[in-house]
């Protein structure tokens, strides 16, 4: 199956980061799925570094047990990993509000080196492979 912007499944997604309220979850995942979309979990709010934010996101790409998170490693293996188990992937990272509001600094670094893993596979993966993250949590309106 081709790649298609998620925009395509979700209209009413922005750009990303996409940062979802959880009260959708189900029904985004059912939506994601329809298309043949993987979807995996993890509980972003239990980050307490780069580190333990990489390695998390690893396991759930399917990472070797060797991989010991920090984002050079990180960015050594996606491809590698793309190529040989080429999927459709959105990692959900739930109760990221919890972790912005803890470690904006954290939250902001991480949402940056992930936006470039979901440039990169979709750069590198010919059409193939894609790899999206999508942020749970109950989010505050902006400005409210």
């Amino acid at each position: 199956m081709q790649w298609r912007p998620i925009s395509s499944v979700i209209p009413e997604l922005s750009a990303p980061p996409y940062l979802l309220p959880e009260v959708g979850r189900d029904e985004v995942t059912r939506r994601v799925e329809g298309q043949g979309i993987e979807v995996r979990c993890i509980d972003a709010s239990r980050f307490q570094s780069e580190r333990d934010a990489s390695l998390a996101v690893g396991r759930e790409l399917d990472f070797p047990s060797y991989f010991r998170g920090g984002w050079d490693g990180f960015f050594d293996l996606l491809s590698a990993e793309f190529q040989e188990k080429p999927r459709r992937l959105i990692v959900g990272l739930l109760n990221s509000n919890v972790l912005s509001g803890r470690d904006l600094r954290l939250f902001v670094n991480m949402s940056w080196h992930l936006q470039n893993a979901t440039e990169t596979i979709e750069s590198e993966g010919g059409g193939e492979w894609q790899l999206e993250f999508f942020y749970w949590g109950t989010w505050s309106p902006v400005g409210g």
